[in-house]
């Protein structure tokens, strides 16, 4: 399940428990009208205790669908170790993004950094 909420140009994503196509699409069809409706975008993508989440739940073709990466301005990753190289990766074709990672402990942190 994902909990989607949206503050000024910043979006942000709670991952919890097993995730479906659906979540994804959802979520790639409200990061689309963020990024139509604000000049720079920012997405906070925060994952806890997910079963089963992986990388490829957020399958490539999503990512081709986005609007222009020039909108993506900056992406906080927050959760274990075991997902920071694998969703790096997946994001690094929005190369002008500034993409970072946090421990999930240090979420307040990274709700700083990505608002800063």
């Amino acid at each position: 399940m994902m909990t989607i909420t949206k503050k000024n140009n910043t979006l942000f994503l709670i991952a919890k428990g097993v995730l479906d196509p659906n979540d994804c699409e959802n979520f790639f069809l409200e990061l689309n009208r963020q990024i139509n409706s604000a000049k720079d975008v920012r997405c906070y993508f925060e994952i806890k205790d997910c079963q089963g989440c992986t990388p490829e739940v957020f399958e490539i073709d999503y990512f081709q669908n986005l609007e222009k990466e020039k909108h993506l301005e900056k992406v906080a990753i927050v959760g274990s170790s075991k997902y920071q190289e694998e969703f790096t990766k997946l994001l690094m074709p929005f190369s002008r993004a500034h993409i970072r990672y946090f421990e999930s402990k240090d979420s307040l942190t990274a709700k700083k950094w990505i608002e800063a």
